[in-house]
């Protein structure tokens, strides 16, 4: 790893690393139908085996269950869910961070 690539230095379980990945999020909901699942657009700002760090202009409140996926104009291939823990405005734009725990860190694969 480069000196330049940013890896956020806090006190969290697993290494958080800068990664922007373009996902559709939608919240797990067991009572609608999938024809009915609405999705949101959003924006990693960093991941970790035991989440995301995510902005959108879509405000979340902590406890919502949500599924997410890569968008098609992203390359990389991320699906999957967890749990919103915190959700704030962005000090950086108008938007909202909100972070995504999963349930079982995830091993990543090449």
């Amino acid at each position: 790893m480069k000196n330049n690539d940013a890896v956020v230095n806090e006190r969290r379980r697993y290494p958080r690393f800068v990664q922007h990945v373009y996902l559709k999020l939608f919240v797990c909901n067991p009572n609608t139908k999938a024809s009915r699942i609405t999705y949101f657009k959003a924006k990693t700002l960093d991941i970790s085996r035991g989440g995301l760090r995510i902005e959108s202009p879509w405000e979340f409140t902590p406890g919502s269950i949500v599924g997410f996926k890569a968008d098609n104009i992203s390359s990389h291939n991320i699906s999957g869910f967890g749990e919103v823990k915190w959700c704030r405005h962005s000090e950086k734009s108008e938007n909202f961070e909100f972070g995504i725990a999963f349930p079982d860190a995830v091993q990543f694969r090449a």
